[in-house]
């Protein structure tokens, strides 16, 4: 695969109108531009530089002020929301309706992909796996963990739906706070070092 050209990367900057760091390593990612965080950040800091570029160095001052920004932390917010409204059904034993529809699609989510999603994202925060292997990490994971709870809860008398989703949904809350803060260190060293 030849090596990523500043010129390469004027045009994707131009076409997706990337203002961040992290806005720019999704348009690379959106066109499978492979390409080493190292390489991106020598990259940007040169066109920086010359005055070529000019990318927001916005810098969230705080793990408090990176959650609050939305653009950053978006999936932070739905994987709680996912994670509550699995853990309300389970809990309201909805059965019916929209509700046992909901209680299915956030219960394969919860059981078969955040888990392994959100640990991925704790061991490589900077996205150093590509699609394909984060997805069958994901499952691989979720499964695994799903699993794990479930044998773990049979060994005593507590093997039941809502205790189940009560582990698990603590978990996915503990997991998602780790991501979340292993991707803001990883944001912010990449702002240092542009």
């Amino acid at each position: 695969m030849p090596e990523l050209t500043r010129e390469e990367l004027i045009e994707v900057i131009k076409r997706h109108r990337s203002y961040s760091l992290a806005s720019l390593q999704k348009s690379l990612k959106g066109e499978n531009i492979n390409v080493s965080d190292e390489k991106l950040l020598w990259l940007v800091k040169q066109l920086q530089s010359d005055g070529t570029i000019e990318l927001s160095t916005k810098d969230a001052a705080s793990f408090r002020g990176y959650l609050i920004d939305i653009w950053n932390a978006w999936w932070f917010y739905l994987v709680i929301i996912v994670a509550l409204s699995e853990l309300f059904l389970v809990i309201s034993n909805a059965q019916a309706g929209a509700a046992l529809f909901l209680r299915i699609l956030f219960g394969l989510g919860i059981l078969g992909i955040i888990p392994g999603s959100l640990t991925v994202m704790i061991v490589f925060p900077g996205g150093q796996v590509n699609a394909l292997e984060k997805i069958a990490l994901s499952i691989f994971l979720s499964v695994l963990i799903s699993i794990t709870v479930g044998v773990l809860l049979g060994l005593g008398p507590f093997f039941q739906a809502s205790n189940n989703i009560i582990i698990i949904t603590v978990y996915v809350v503990l997991a998602d706070v780790a991501a979340s803060y292993r991707s803001y260190n990883f944001l912010r060293s990449a702002h240092k070092f542009a």
